[in-house]
């Protein structure tokens, strides 16, 4: 399938140091992708990036076929939908009145009825003659998501778009996401640190460290997979990874670990079969929380299931 939205060799370097350093991603139509990773990461940075307003250092990021820094004119940039950091808005204004300042901005001729529909959308209908300025921060996030779907884009990008919001309101943006993707073959792109929540509407996960991607969940289910710890002096290259169905989490010298859905007779037979001398082999119960504390601190706390 081909791509979306494509980085390649991405590095954004600042005054302080660099930011972002080779982010080589890809990204079909259609898919919810998680953005993971602590504060200073390079999350909000790479989704500015993607924005199309922070040009890498260098590097090319490619939208829709075309590259989406040395193209002619701005209609690329109205096929995306955003909340990067917190969505300003007019607070002299109803929110009403704020979704159709927007769409008009955009060159759109909106009608009540479709501001009506966002608003019923996030929630947001009955307070819709309200000032911004006399709404909570849960009001203005739900705003701002319905300001960044309102020109039904192609791509949206959401840096912690639940912030403000109570566990009810986090399930009905949750809902709503997963709805716009099904409806409008949107592709989304969500940064947050509420890893269950994001595991739950996410089809990928992208962890990010030091603003280098450091692990992708492609095509694979975090909670139906085990964590291995594999010491042996053979070299494991990325072909013979993709046997054992897995992705390299840390190599360290003569230590391997490894993330795989294979249960531990697999991989001892695949190992086995192809004559790897096994000096240790140690499988693990993982969680997506402690799959995210081994990437970020390389710490060694799981439940214990078996050894070899």
């Amino acid at each position: 399938m081909s791509s979306l939205l494509t980085t390649e060799h991405v590095h954004v370097e600042m005054k302080k140091g660099q930011i972002l350093k080779d982010v080589n991603l890809s990204f079909e139509k259609g898919k919810i992708y998680g953005l993971l990773g602590p504060n200073g990461a390079g999350k909000t940075t790479l989704l500015k990036t993607l924005l199309g307003v922070f040009q890498p250092t260098f590097g090319a990021v490619h939208f829709q076929g075309e590259d989406l820094y040395n193209h002619p004119g701005n209609d690329l940039l109205k096929s995306i939908g955003s909340i990067i950091e917190f969505p300003g808005f007019y607070d002299n204004l109803t929110l009403s009145e704020n979704l159709t300042l927007h769409l008009r901005y955009l060159q759109q001729q909106p009608s009540q009825e479709r501001i009506d529909t966002l608003l019923k959308t996030v929630g947001l209908y009955n307070e819709k003659h309200k000032l911004f300025s006399d709404t909570s921060l849960g009001m203005k996030q739900r705003l701002g998501i319905a300001r960044s779907i309102s020109h039904q884009p192609v791509l949206l990008l959401l840096d912690e778009p639940t912030n403000g919001l109570d566990p009810q309101g986090i399930k009905e943006v949750r809902e709503m996401l997963i709805k716009e993707v099904i409806e409008n073959n949107t592709t989304i792109i969500i940064s947050s640190h509420l890893l269950n929540e994001i595991n739950l509407m996410a089809d990928e996960l992208i962890f990010i460290n030091h603003g280098e991607v450091i692990f992708e969940t492609i095509n694979m289910d975090v909670s139906d997979n085990y964590l291995y710890k594999l010491r042996t002096p053979f070299e494991i290259n990325r072909e013979f990874m993709a046997e054992l169905e897995g992705q390299m989490v840390l190599r360290k010298g003569d230590e391997l670990e490894f993330v795989s859905p294979l249960p531990m007779e697999e991989i001892e037979a695949i190992l086995m079969r192809k004559q790897i001398s096994i000096e240790r082999l140690e499988i693990f119960e993982l969680s997506l929380e402690d799959l995210y504390l081994k990437l970020l601190s390389k710490g060694e706390s799981y439940e214990y299931v078996g050894e070899k």
